[in-house]
């Protein structure tokens, strides 16, 4: 427990017990082993206390002695996040942001969506012209259902336009060639459909594969910024006016959603296959983007239906909102069934023409029966009557009554002549 503390604290930099408690231990209901663990290791000199919060939480950091201890109990490679200086205003170590980062990173481990290890904060992203892009934090779990993550915290310190821009930002860097990537081979590689075209990005190289069509996903999660009464003295507000003010807030934040929506289309659309009989997208080349708020998070977990893909059409849960469902696999199908109909034309085509072809009775104009236009075409052309089978059959009936009743007129010939030849014998 305490040593899970720690790495905690290592990546985070600085956190209170109900932020530490989803991370360290998940499957508790209360946070009160957490709360000891860092009492004990307050004790052991291994934490320490920069402030007590105005509902008296207290935030902790980690002292040098913890943080090499930490650094030993990570797995190696592991991004720590930067050492606490002590200050003498105790009041400048607190952050909304950062406790907001760390309580994200505990509703998506306690959802299921990576461990404590698999997180990092303030994770760089190195672009041309000395230029860096920070993403407040990285989930990186190789083979799971969300293998990465980028995710960004926004408490109304940044504008909207901030926001499309970074998105704007995570695609182009995403667009970056592969180190040691030479320019012949890397733009040969942007001409490759599908997901061959990342052969050679940096991205690839640097997060583990998607699992899904397009670039590594970027989650916004959207809390409203602390609001002071302007008016010095002012009472507190009620429980019903901070009702209403916490409706209204959550109102606006869905709002920046659907505004940041809009303005980034640029950087998450997927154009559609080319193909009348298509409707499926083309996703390699988009960015997928989630957006959800502190408060769904909090009210429904990570694992709810809270999370709204950028060009999508209804709520969902994170993984079904990353899932491209009119994309590859959408297409495959309808190319299936633009091919079985294509087939089924074709074929009806050829049983057209064929019908066209079939010969008809040459007595009373009938098709053909598959049967019968075998026969003529196995048979001599000069031995065939032309008939169909009906008028043959009739053909035969009319010479078999013809022949019977040549028969029985030739008996009854005999029979007459038999009849004279005895009647004149009596005479005589």
């Amino acid at each position: 427990m305490r040593g899970r503390v720690l790495m905690a604290l290592a990546l985070f930099q600085r956190a209170t017990a109900r932020e530490l408690w989803p991370l360290v231990v998940p499957n508790q209901r209360v946070d009160r082993s957490v709360r000891d663990a860092l009492g004990d290791l307050e004790e052991a000199g291994k934490v320490r206390k920069e402030l007590t919060l105005r509902d008296g939480r207290r935030l902790w950091c980690l002292t040098p002695s913890g943080r090499r201890d930490a650094t030993a109990l990570l797995p190696a490679g592991s991004k720590l996040a930067a050492a606490r200086p002590r200050r003498e205003k105790p009041s400048g170590a607190y952050s909304e942001h950062a406790l907001d980062v760390v309580a994200v990173a505990g509703l998506l481990a306690k959802a299921g969506f990576g461990h404590l290890a698999a997180y990092a904060t303030e994770v760089e992203h190195k672009l041309p012209g000395r230029r860096s892009l920070f993403a407040d934090l990285v989930l990186t779990d190789p083979g799971a259902d969300v293998p990465v993550l980028l995710v960004e915290v926004d408490r109304d310190n940044e504008g909207n336009g901030t926001l499309v821009a970074k998105l704007a930002t995570y695609r182009t860097w995403c667009r970056l060639p592969a180190r040691g990537a030479t320019k012949r081979a890397f733009e040969a590689s942007l001409h490759r459909s599908g997901a061959r075209t990342h052969d050679l990005r940096l991205w690839t190289a640097t997060y583990p594969a998607t699992g899904r069509e397009g670039l590594p996903p970027v989650a916004l999660v959207l809390e409203a910024g602390r609001k002071r009464n302007r008016r010095p003295g002012a009472p507190p507000l009620t429980p019903e006016q901070k009702k209403a003010k916490a409706k209204a807030d959550h109102e606006r934040l869905l709002r920046r959603i659907r505004e940041v929506e809009a303005a980034s289309e640029h950087a998450w659309h997927a154009p559609a296959y080319r193909g009348e009989e298509t409707t499926a997208r083309d996703y390699h080349r988009a960015l997928p983007v989630v957006a959800t708020t502190m408060p769904l998070l909090r009210r429904f977990g990570a694992g709810g239906p809270i999370w709204w893909r950028f060009g999508g059409r209804r709520w969902a849960t994170l993984v079904e909102a990353l899932d491209n469902e009119d994309g590859d696999q959408l297409l495959e199908q309808q190319q299936e069934d633009a091919r079985r109909r294509r087939q089924e034309a074709e074929a009806e085509r050829r049983r057209a023409e064929r019908e066209r072809r079939r010969p008809a009775c040459a007595c009373c104009s009938a098709k053909f029966s598959d049967e019968r236009w075998v026969e003529q075409e196995q048979a001599d052309t000069w031995d065939d009557d032309g008939l169909c089978s009906g008028c043959r059959q009739a053909d035969v009936d009319e010479r078999d009554r013809q022949e019977a009743e040549h028969e029985q007129a030739a008996l009854d010939a005999a029979a007459a002549e038999e009849k004279r030849a005895r009647s004149w014998w009596r005479r005589s």
